[in-house]
């Protein structure tokens, strides 16, 4: 997991293609005027989602993991609390979700603030899940991109 403001993004490039991609493309776009839905960006290799919505308190206590795709999440507006952890052993709590590419797992998590221009980089060894930050009430306005784990 790796988190930091995109002025540092040039940092990561050398993470892989997919994630530089998704990174120049948060450093050189104005994202304000997307609205909320799915954009492919790189066919089968990179897809950017848009999240607008209110923060609701959900008390999740689980968390998400994926297999196939290396989340790249960015904060426009607003700001979350993100849980993390590193998937060990924990048992997953319901089938893997192959289509959707995710799967559910109770963990202990550590949490982190992030706000407007910020990002984080969730890799398949990566728990995390977002919860509501108590000292915004705004909305939160989210990119995430799906970049498709190199072989």
């Amino acid at each position: 997991m790796i988190i930091d403001r995109i002025e540092n993004a040039s940092r990561y490039y050398g993470v892989g293609a997919g994630v530089a991609e998704a990174l120049k493309y948060l450093e050189t776009n104005d994202l304000n005027p997307l609205s909320a839905g799915s954009y492919e960006i790189i066919k089968d290799k990179l897809r950017m989602l848009v999240f607008e919505s209110k923060q609701t308190n959900t008390d999740r206590v689980t968390m998400e993991a994926h297999r196939k795709n290396i989340d790249v999440q960015f904060w426009v507006k607003g700001s979350e609390l993100m849980g993390h952890a590193i998937l060990g052993s924990q048992p997953i709590l319901e089938p893997f979700n192959e289509e959707k590419d995710y799967g559910n797992y109770p963990a202990e998590a550590s949490f982190s603030k992030l706000e407007p221009g910020m990002f984080a980089i969730y890799f398949p060894t990566d728990l995390h899940t977002a919860v509501v930050d108590e000292q915004c009430d705004t909305m939160v306005k989210k990119i995430v991109f799906k970049v498709m784990v190199e072989k």
